[in-house]
């Protein structure tokens, strides 16, 4: 692919209003100052793609203030959904823990041990990254030679979780981790994209992003949640779809009250300037969509 030159703000600003977008709910010097101490460029306009364009290659109904709002709103879901995988993280570690102390065939060193043999390179990843940790670093120097489950749960990344999980499910075929097996995968996507900051409102329902063919677990959840299963191909609701069932299933009363709450606050954020997306399917699509899922979590 041939290099692009590197333009200065005005120049950004004039290629914009070259495809169509224009600044008539923010200026261009008040999108110059947004794109100089705020947020860059190749970020805030990645949302462009949830807006058509007309025969000349030109956006339709897209102003530059709408890109702004989308990226203030993004960050906000991410926010949202990381606490929400947060949770679940917690919620697993806390029954794998119950599970294996109130297993009669395990003494909380030897699954440790049996996970380490299978999986050699993500255990020593693991201890690595505990050394390297300054705040834990004590764990490490009384646990590493002889790791129990409680500080191996305490200390394993959400990718480690996910793995020990299918780990632990094969090997006794715990009915109540079976539907935690068949969906920590998928909330593992969403955990990785908010936590490294992966814009989410971008390619929404987008040909590119789509499963030929969802699992049966998320089918079936989906189909409860009452999505339609055209949309339950999408990868990001697919993903959505595991996030919130895996919460609801986990989770006390009490705190899925609050993550409501709070979703109920983030729908309020998405509305603000409804208008503004009156005739945006994809984006009103996903306001639905996502608003079934907060009231799932009920």
């Amino acid at each position: 692919m041939p290099r692009k030159k590197m333009c200065t703000t005005t120049e950004l600003i004039q290629h914009l209003k070259a495809k169509g977008i224009t600044f008539n709910h923010m200026s261009t010097a008040e999108a110059q100052r947004m794109l100089d101490t705020t947020n860059y460029y190749f970020k805030l306009t990645s949302y462009r793609k949830n807006f058509a364009k007309d025969n000349e290659d030109k956006y339709i109904n897209l102003d530059f203030a709408y890109l702004t709002d989308l990226a203030a709103i993004d960050a906000q879901l991410r926010e949202y959904l990381l606490e929400l995988t947060l949770d679940i993280e917690h919620g697993i570690k806390t029954f794998i823990i119950t599970n294996i102390s109130n297993n009669p065939e395990e003494d909380g060193y030897s699954i440790v041990q049996e996970f380490k043999d299978k999986y050699p390179a993500q255990y020593e990843h693991t201890l690595t990254q505990l050394n390297k940790n300054r705040y834990l670093h004590d764990l490490y120097q009384k646990y590493h030679s002889d790791m129990p489950i409680w500080v191996f749960m305490e200390i394993s990344s959400f990718g480690v979780l996910s793995l020990f999980t299918d780990f632990y499910y094969k090997k006794y075929k715990t009915k109540n981790l079976r539907q935690i097996h068949s969906h920590l995968k998928f909330c593992k996507n969403i955990r990785n994209a908010c936590a490294h900051s992966d814009p989410f409102l971008i390619n929404l329902f987008s040909d590119k992003e789509f499963l030929r063919h969802p699992s049966a677990p998320v089918m079936s959840v989906g189909e409860n949640m009452n999505i339609s299963k055209e949309y339950i191909t999408d990868l990001k609701i697919n993903d959505l779809i595991s996030t919130f069932y895996l919460h609801q299933k986990i989770q006390s009363d009490k705190l899925a009250e609050h993550r409501v709450r709070e979703g109920k606050r983030l729908l309020a954020r998405f509305n603000r300037h409804n208008k503004w997306y009156s005739e945006n399917q994809k984006i009103n699509t996903f306001i639905s969509i996502l608003t079934k899922l907060i009231d799932y979590l009920k």
